[in-house]
């Protein structure tokens, strides 16, 4: 990832090319500008977001003044906000702009300025079972309902976010699970799935969910996909434009599903006694 991020601001702002340092600046000092790169802290966020890597690029102005410094942050904020950056190291990350963290402060050694962005790339968490679980059906159908859906260029993931996922992505996850009577012979599973859409600029996301929403709301079966003739009901779809597209999710479905009781478990008739009516 380090390696990554310092090839991607270097192309960003090319005076910046070999003058990019880890943790630290060079102990001889440096007159020019330049930035130091800091890996942070990985916090904890989400079974299906992982933990967060903080980045943190600091940004000598030198001599350069305060100006040129404001374009080299707007530079880095365009370029590494939500894009896949690949480097060296196999694989790919995105980077999400988390803001500055404090004020512009003055750097002693060169009189210049000092300016501190932060980028977080999310991590999955790794896996201890030797074999996966297998997938939910209902999930598997609405992941493959989705593809259909969506233009080609996004791509649709279950359960958990991939580290390299792709710039237009969606998640879909099971949220809840619950079952309701029906009657004396059938019984109602209702499971509610949570839909994430992030893609390098919100007007997107935004278009995509209201989509899905209206798709959704118009479909009333989904076939759930195993050859048996059996489907999905749509019970409710709302999507929330102001949620966090990588943590919280846009959009909230809850699908339903009829089955019948086992025969075994009707309750059986041991007697029938009639009694008369004295008057």
């Amino acid at each position: 990832m380090r390696e990554a991020v310092k090839q991607t601001v270097a192309a960003l702002i090319p005076e910046l090319d070999g003058r990019i340092y880890d943790v630290q600046p060079p102990a001889e000092g440096d007159d020019g500008p330049y930035a130091v790169l800091t890996l942070g802290e990985e916090i904890w966020k989400s079974a299906w977001a992982g933990y967060r890597q903080v980045v943190r690029v600091k940004l000598y102005s030198g001599s350069a003044g305060i100006s040129r410094l404001d374009a080299w942050a707007q530079q880095l904020v365009r370029g590494l906000q939500r894009q896949r950056i690949a480097g060296p190291d196999p694989g790919a990350i995105l980077l999400h702009y988390l803001g500055v963290p404090e004020a512009d402060a003055l750097d002693p050694a060169s009189g210049g300025i000092i300016r501190c962005l932060r980028f977080g790339a999310y991590l999955p968490e790794a896996s201890g079972a030797e074999t996966p679980a297998p997938p939910d059906a209902w999930l598997s159908a609405l992941a493959e309902w989705t593809r259909g859906k969506l233009a080609d260029m996004w791509q649709v993931y279950e359960t958990s976010w991939p580290a390299d996922r792709e710039e237009h992505a969606v998640l879909w996850r099971l949220a809840g699970c619950e079952t309701k009577m029906a009657g004396a012979s059938m019984y109602e599973v209702r499971k509610t799935f949570v839909g994430h859409l992030a893609a390098p600029f919100p007007e997107t996301e935004h278009h995509a969910s209201v989509s899905l929403v209206e798709e959704l709301g118009a479909q009333t079966q989904l076939p759930l996909g195993d050859g048996e003739r059996r489907y999905l009901s749509v019970a409710e779809v709302s999507a929330n434009m102001q949620a966090d597209a990588i943590l919280d999710g846009q959009l909230k479905l809850t699908l339903v599903q009829r089955r019948m009781r086992p025969a075994e478990e009707a309750a059986l008739i041991r007697r029938v006694a009639v009694q008369p009516i004295m008057k």
